[in-house]
């Protein structure tokens, strides 16, 4: 079968990708949004160096697969000549933060699906992993749900789940890993038996479970923060790039954060003081360090993971 792919990127999406192709089948285009491409691929693309088949980029490169950008699709005139021409069977969205519109979706009757990166019907929307682990609850509900795709957020009919809870021991990248292991595991088994018509999606339970949207504060270290809140989030989300470090100076961007290092003393009441690798600031009860997150860093700690974990690899 020929799949349309909605994706961003990185290890979980790539694992969906290679999966579907080592089925026999093709993908006819890998949809990216607009105003995802510029930062969507960058820690993709040199993941792909070391290990091509946890690398979007990589596939497509070696598959010969078109990487497409879009305008959001409920207001992109062109789509139904964008999907007449490219003449795909499946729609598969993986890792977008794309809302798929019902003109898109009535194109796809059946046939339309999306991963998510947690157990359903728990934290719907954009940002479930994050979610779990500023709530401290991805052990609970940490998993990959393969759902059909409906007009409502993640609230399709499940087709199957694999339960990956956190391990916080291992952290973020090492987690994501093991989810995207279950997410190829998913594409062999749930979506190919589902899309033979031997396996019938099951409807979420009506009422229930929860959705959860983070912002840019709840990855945001500043003053406000304890030392010991302060490595708290460093320890869950420096692996993600995502944590940033607050400028004093309003004019300035915040810096990416990838580790606490140390707590230095009591509060100086000195400014932010930045250097080549660290950072020193002020939390609200110590003067505290942290390291610098730079590009690359992450894909680094994927390969390092990849490798801990290739024994268990189909």
């Amino acid at each position: 079968m020929k799949a349309l792919i909605l994706t961003s990127g990185g290890p979980v999406a790539a694992r969906i990708v290679n999966a579907w192709l080592a089925g026999g089948n093709s993908v006819s285009a890998l949809w990216v949004g607009q105003k995802m491409q510029r930062r969507a691929f960058q820690d993709d693309r040199v993941l792909g160096l070391g290990a091509p088949t946890w690398s979007v980029t990589a596939l497509a490169r070696r598959h010969r697969i078109p990487i497409e950008t879009h305008p959001k699709l409920s207001a992109w005139k062109d789509a139904e000549a964008a999907l007449e021409r490219l003449n795909a069977d499946v729609l598969i969205t993986a890792m977008t933060l794309e809302i798929v519109p019902r003109s898109v979706l009535s194109r796809f009757e059946g046939r339309a699906v999306n991963f998510h990166p947690a157990l359903l019907p728990h934290y719907r929307g954009p940002s479930p992993r994050i979610g779990m682990m500023l709530d401290d609850t991805a052990s609970l509900h940490g998993g990959v749900t393969l759902h059909c795709l409906s007009p409502e957020i993640d609230k399709g009919d499940i087709v199957g789940a694999r339960t990956v809870p956190y391990d916080a021991t291992q952290g973020f990248i090492n987690w994501d890993v093991r989810l995207a292991r279950a997410a190829g595991d998913l594409v062999e088994h749930e979506l190919a038996s589902y899309l033979r018509g031997k396996v019938t999606a099951t409807p979420q339970p009506a009422a229930s479970g929860s959705y959860r949207r983070t912002d840019k504060a709840d990855v945001t270290l500043s003053a406000e923060h304890s030392a010991e809140r302060t490595k708290w989030l460093c320890d869950r989300l420096g692996e993600t790039g995502l944590l940033r470090l607050k400028s004093e100076n309003a004019a300035k961007k915040p810096q990416r954060v990838a580790s606490f290092l140390r707590t230095l003393g009591p509060r100086s009441l000195k400014p932010q003081r930045s250097g080549m690798f660290t950072m020193d600031f002020d939390s609200a009860d110590a003067r505290v360090r942290v390291g610098r997150h730079f590009q690359g860093m992450q894909a680094l700690g994927y390969l390092r993971a990849i490798a801990q974990t290739r024994r268990d690899e189909p």
